[in-house]
């Protein structure tokens, strides 16, 4: 401030003596007056009003100072606030709290942007965080059963407390069926850990659909008829399509898998395609086991969702065979639908658009 008036004062000197000496022609339209400015400079006309324009300039300086002052001070609340708030919340997230919530009325529309996007941030942390207490609450459940069965057969084949081959036998068959369900649990796991980390990269290739539905029904033909299950088959699409057949088979899989599951001794589940140019290519599982409840049917592509925790714990599964079915089929652009009636059975569809059908070229005539 101080450097600022010292400058204008000279200025101001400079720029009257000019004045007086002529420089801008003469001053008051009076020619005497120009003769000897530095005699005007001391009188006290000029020294009142030299004092005037000094005091003047304190004052518009002060005056600019302190508006500059206000409008800092205003500028710095309206940023430090949201930024203080934001940096409280990332502290609380920091600590686990997935409650936290800032509001948007940060009266910028950045602000409110920001705090949108840290506020469907903190919704998928807490999402995650309740699916992994999930996944350990689970597993720690799940795999006690198998290793607690597994560990009591093998302990009293160890103090010889079975010995008949009768015995012998279901011991056997008791531990097979308990490695077998270890096996699924530890599949399934594999396969959302791939889909969760995007290492799931189709390879599609050009295939006969009933072709390869014929291959996946043969080899689950004989796993229903163990349970006492019938599985038909009606194939009707009778088309080429694009796709990865992995990927298709690994969602099968699982579906067919949950329907025989599901399905009682003397039942049926039925494996079916059709196509069309309209609707592209319908895929079918469907089962007259007995059927999921209303409310329950909301929730079957959650991760984890337990409806009849008995019967995912005979099957020996985590309740990730429909997730698991529903993503792999997303990843090639297709859908999975799903309607049940309790005591009448489960429909479920896997639909492809029509883009994957390769239409087979006319053969010209030579």
């Amino acid at each position: 401030m101080v450097l600022s008036v010292t400058v204008a004062d000279a200025f101001f000197m400079r720029t009257f003596r000019t004045f007086l000496s002529g420089g801008y022609g003469s001053p008051f339209g009076v020619t005497s007056a120009v003769i000897e400015p530095d005699a005007y400079l001391l009188t006290d006309a000029y020294l009142r009003f030299h004092d005037m324009m000094r005091i003047s300039v304190w004052i518009g300086g002060c005056a600019v100072m302190l508006i500059a002052l206000v409008v800092a001070t205003w500028l710095t609340r309206r940023f430090s606030r949201p930024i203080a708030s934001f940096a409280g919340f990332a502290d609380r997230i920091g600590h686990g709290d997935y409650d936290a919530h800032i509001s948007n009325n940060q009266g910028m529309r950045e602000f409110a942007e920001l705090s949108d996007a840290l506020n469907h941030m903190a919704q998928e942390l807490k999402c995650r965080d309740e699916v992994e207490r999930e996944l350990f609450s689970n597993l720690s459940h799940e795999l006690r059963t198998p290793v607690t069965v597994i560990k009591g057969y093998v302990e009293a084949l160890d103090a010889g407390l079975i010995s008949s081959p009768e015995e012998l036998h279901s011991a056997t068959e008791a531990i097979s069926q308990e490695t077998a369900n270890l096996e699924v649990m530890i599949n399934e796991l594999r396969q959302i850990a791939q889909i969760d980390n995007n290492t799931v990269r189709p390879e599609p290739s050009t295939f006969d659909i009933d072709e390869v539905l014929g291959y996946i029904w043969r080899r689950f033909a004989p796993v229903a008829a163990n349970k006492g299950v019938l599985l038909s088959h009606h194939f009707e699409a009778h088309v080429n399509v694009h796709l990865d057949r992995q990927l298709l088979d690994r969602a099968l899989a699982n579906l067919l898998t949950n329907a025989i599951t599901a399905t009682a001794s003397g039942n049926a589940v039925t494996l079916s395609s059709k196509a069309d140019n309209v609707h592209g290519i319908s895929i079918v599982v469907e089962d007259s086991g007995c059927g999921i409840p209303e409310a329950d049917l909301a929730h079957v592509f959650d991760r984890f969702f337990r409806g009849d925790r008995s019967r995912n714990r005979r099957s020996g599964g985590l309740g990730l065979g429909l997730p698991i079915a529903r993503d792999l089929v997303q990843i090639e652009g297709g859908q999975l639908e799903i309607a049940s009636t309790v005591g009448v059975g489960t429909h479920v569809t896997i639909s492809y658009p029509r883009s994957v059908i390769v239409r087979q070229e006319p053969v010209l005539a030579s």
